[in-house]
């Protein structure tokens, strides 16, 4: 890949989904589209021709440069803001859906069945969040109890695996969704999660996220970000709680 078709290819994932790409993740755009590139059986060249013609290749590769690593009960401390006024819940950035089912889980247990509506850019992500199928080793965070409560253990070649009970994965309503590109719901939010994704983003692009998310969310609702996450120096409104903590006033 040439200097020139690295510029290109971070242009067009900055057009379409607000990622800044840097020259450091050279190494890590390369990998990421290097099996779509072996797939088809193109140069790097002619794939950015491919991607700038082909909707559907388009979205591969905006796919495959999206998908990041997440498990459950990430960064949990924040899920103390969750109560039962929180009716309806926003996960802006779902991922593999690990974290929606931890809003959910935790919520329960506290005695409440909220709405959650879980968003994410990446199709794959989001098939594997429906499918509900994890390793067992991302449940490290789980207590044994609450383990038992709402996964299944897979059997034979399965059994490294687990799956989140139907009844409790049927809860979460999963979404495509840009937060660059798209409108946001036509509905008001208790409490949206927005985390680990506007660390890709440059300043523009993180206020225009934020203003956008900020204005489905209810008066005096939280707004949680990543723990690698700030919104210091930018243009918004919300109130600062605590690191990675922010109310709509």
């Amino acid at each position: 890949m040439t200097k020139k078709q690295f510029k290109r290819y971070c242009d067009i994932v900055y057009n379409e989904s607000g990622i800044h790409l840097t020259e450091e993740k050279w190494q890590l755009l390369n990998a990421r589209i290097g099996k779509r590139i072996r797939k088809l059986g193109v140069q790097p060249d002619k794939y950015l021709s491919i991607i700038e013609k082909d909707p559907d290749e388009l979205n591969s590769f905006l796919d495959a440069v999206s998908t990041n690593h997440t498990y459950f009960f990430r960064e949990s401390k924040t899920f103390k803001f969750l109560d039962t006024s929180c009716r309806n819940i926003w996960c802006a950035a779902s991922s593999s859906g690990e974290e929606a089912y931890s809003l959910l889980m935790y919520s329960i247990e506290l005695g409440f069945e909220p709405s959650i509506l879980a968003t994410d850019i990446s199709d794959s992500c989001l098939e594997k969040a429906r499918r509900a199928i994890y390793p067992k080793k991302s449940l490290s965070n789980i207590p044994n109890h609450m383990i038992r409560r709402y996964f299944q253990k897979g059997m034979a070649k399965w059994g490294d695996y687990v799956r989140v009970k139907q009844h409790i994965s049927r809860m979460v309503k999963f979404r495509k969704f840009n937060l660059l590109k798209d409108s946001p719901p036509s509905k008001i939010f208790d409490i949206i999660f927005c985390r680990n994704v506007m660390i890709y983003f440059d300043v523009p692009t993180k206020e225009t996220v934020i203003h956008k998310l900020s204005k489905v969310l209810k008066p005096d609702g939280y707004f949680i970000i990543g723990g690698a996450e700030s919104l210091n120096g930018l243009n918004h409104s919300l109130k600062y709680i605590e690191p990675s903590v922010y109310k709509k006033c």
